[in-house]
């Protein structure tokens, strides 16, 4: 066999090795992209299927009544906010509706602080609503500190359950300090226009509690600022839930006094006022602080509760749209006619909890209180139209004055702006 050169087999293995390349696939100059799943979203955590609220209310005992109206206006709020799906919550995404807790405190302190308790440990509310009266709002709010659970009242008005340095407590009444201020702006208008002499005597007579202190204290104030217009003839404390005022009555017939102040819950103002016309007094201006106009009181007195003044957070007569509005829809959830204060600021204490706990977006509870001091809800029912809280977390908004007129009438007299009639000064004699 003729051997093959080494240049001719060189020749041959390239053409091989050219036409195989030749028929080969080309290799990608980058490797292929591994299939991947999308991005998985981020998990909004579920979050509870409801927000629980709780409160004690006197719902028995001397202050039933009052708290009743309260029960109810929270109810209202409640059903409201849960008709539209409940409250928004950011940090879940979605509405969740409010569960109510409210039990009756029976008008008694011990058990008030005993129902918070309760509340707080085994309910495990999220947040509380406040009850009704300052003794038993003073009594209970030490829960709220204790447990650090936010709280909303609007039951309480004394100046001295703000001042503890309590930050997790919030009130939407005006102080009673602020309530006799505003009397003696009104006393000076009626001095300026002739109708109270200068200086006018004031006989006062402040329950032994400290809303009574407060109230005396505020005319007391005024007085010594200006001797001119001011002469206190007498400074009488009286027990709450009195059974006979005859003695207080008897002091105040010797006073010869132009005006008088008491300072008296409903039932206390309802017989002590039934003994001061039996006894036949009459001055140029009554009034018992804060009450006077509630139906319960006017039914007992009948015409011996006309002309009598009081100073107020709300009214039923007031004009604006938001008052007009809130009683018609408290009638049709009620069946009743709000009586005083009480069912508005009711109404108003739960919404602007509500409102809070959608602008913290979350149940932390420190990040609710944080959005209840921040507060500033406009329109409202309050005199003012807005709710902000201070430093202490008690509202400052101005107080309107009332007067008991004749066919069971009340009329807004002061101040001049909200008035929807002029007050008679001097009380006519009988």
């Amino acid at each position: 066999m003729k051997k093959t050169s080494l240049f001719t087999r060189t020749i041959y293995i390239s053409v091989v090795v050219m036409l195989l390349a030749a028929c080969a696939t080309p290799a990608p100059t980058t490797a292929p992209a591994v299939p991947t799943s999308a991005p998985a979203a981020t998990a909004v955590p579920q979050g509870p299927k409801e927000i629980v609220i709780g409160a004690a209310l006197p719902l028995t005992g001397a202050s039933g009544r009052e708290g009743g109206f309260f029960k109810k206006s929270y109810e209202m709020a409640a059903k409201e906010i849960n008709d539209a799906g409940g409250i928004m919550v950011k940090e879940y995404n979605r509405k969740i509706p409010v569960k109510l807790i409210i039990y009756d405190d029976k008008t008694e302190t011990t058990t008030s602080v005993t129902l918070y308790e309760k509340l707080a440990t085994e309910d495990k509310v999220d947040a509380f609503l406040g009850g009704y009266s300052t003794a038993l709002v003073q009594a209970h709010v030490v829960v709220p500190q204790k447990y650090q659970i936010p709280y909303v009242n609007g039951g309480g008005a004394t100046g001295s359950i703000y001042a503890q340095g309590n930050k997790w407590i919030f009130g939407l009444l005006a102080s009673i300090e602020k309530l006799s201020i505003t009397f003696a702006d009104w006393i000076e208008i009626q001095q300026d226009a002739g109708a109270l002499p200068k200086p006018v005597k004031i006989a006062m007579a402040a329950e032994n509690t400290s809303h009574g202190v407060e109230f005396a204290k505020g005319i007391n104030d005024r007085a010594k600022a200006k001797p001119d217009r001011y002469t206190i003839v007498m400074d009488e404390k009286f027990e709450i839930n009195g059974k006979d005022y005859a003695p207080l009555i008897a002091k105040l017939k010797g006073t010869n006094a132009d005006v008088f102040f008491a300072d008296a819950r409903v039932a206390d103002y309802t017989l002590m006022h039934r003994q001061y016309t039996e006894a036949g007094l009459s001055h140029k201006v009554v009034s018992y602080g804060p009450r006077g106009p509630e139906s319960a009181a006017r039914t007992a007195l009948g015409a011996a509760s006309d002309y009598i003044v009081a100073a107020n957070w709300w009214s039923p007569d007031m004009s604006d749209a938001s008052s007009k509005d809130f009683v018609a829809k408290y009638k049709a959830f009620a069946n009743e006619a709000p009586d005083g204060y009480y069912a508005a600021l009711g109404y108003e204490t739960a919404r602007v909890l509500f409102k809070a706990i959608e602008a913290a977006g979350t149940l932390d509870k420190t990040k609710v209180r944080d959005a209840l001091a921040a507060t500033n809800l406009s329109p409202s029912l309050v005199v003012g139209g807005k709710v902000t809280f201070q430093a202490n977390g008690q509202i400052d908004n101005p107080y309107i004055m009332t007067q008991n007129k004749p066919g069971n009438k009340v009329e807004i007299i002061y101040p001049k702006d909200l008035a929807t009639g002029s007050a008679i000064v001097p009380i006519p004699k009988k």
